[in-house]
């Protein structure tokens, strides 16, 4: 079978199966074009094809799904650009190591502190505080738990794609101790 013999009895099918899983107009005719130079390749190079409908209707959709991955990469490669000139604020440490250690049991708030703002690793936590591993996460979790408990009465926050803190806004009806009101104030926190 000849290309524009095959190409013409299947291309509006094509056209109209793309349609179905790309939105944009000109995208879903360079997708078309695309499997017609793939045809044209194959039929140059003398390769088998017993059934062109569904050959045609294979690499169709895999022609699609290689335009879906190049867009999540070229999407991943922006979103990655974007993080990285949105680096979390110090001041969200200094609040968060200031809220710790002043609004959490000390049994909670040691551990807590050392693992998540001093970064330093569980094992050696628990050997400065002659506690065992497990213990130890145990009050790491519990801390967790207490202040994010603390933060949800009080803070809105915002995060990146990374899950990590990039703004956050007191609550208005959030009625804040003074001393944490002053520690805000003086890392230039809007209350």
């Amino acid at each position: 079978m000849s290309f524009n013999n095959t190409w013409n009895l299947h291309k509006d099918h094509l056209l109209n199966f793309i349609k179905t899983k790309v939105d944009d107009k000109s995208v879903t005719e360079d997708i078309l074009q695309e499997v017609s130079i793939k045809l044209l390749g194959s039929i140059d190079r003398n390769i088998e094809i017993k059934n062109y409908k569904n050959w045609l209707f294979q690499v169709t959709r895999n022609t699609v799904a290689d335009y879906y991955r190049k867009s999540k990469e070229q999407v991943e490669l922006l979103t990655e650009e974007i993080e990285s000139v949105l680096e979390p604020s110090s001041c969200v440490c200094d609040l968060s190591g200031f809220v710790i250690q002043n609004y959490l049991p000390e049994k909670y708030s040691k551990p807590l502190y050392l693992s998540d703002i001093e970064q330093i690793p569980q094992q050696d936590i628990a050997n400065m505080l002659q506690l065992s591993l497990t213990a130890t996460k145990s009050r790491i979790q519990r801390g967790r738990q207490k202040l994010k408990e603390l933060v949800t009465d009080c803070i809105d926050l915002s995060y990146n794609t990374k899950g990590q803190i990039v703004n956050f806004h007191i609550k208005s009806n959030c009625d804040l101790p003074q001393e944490l009101k002053m520690e805000m104030e003086r890392l230039n926190i809007m209350v």
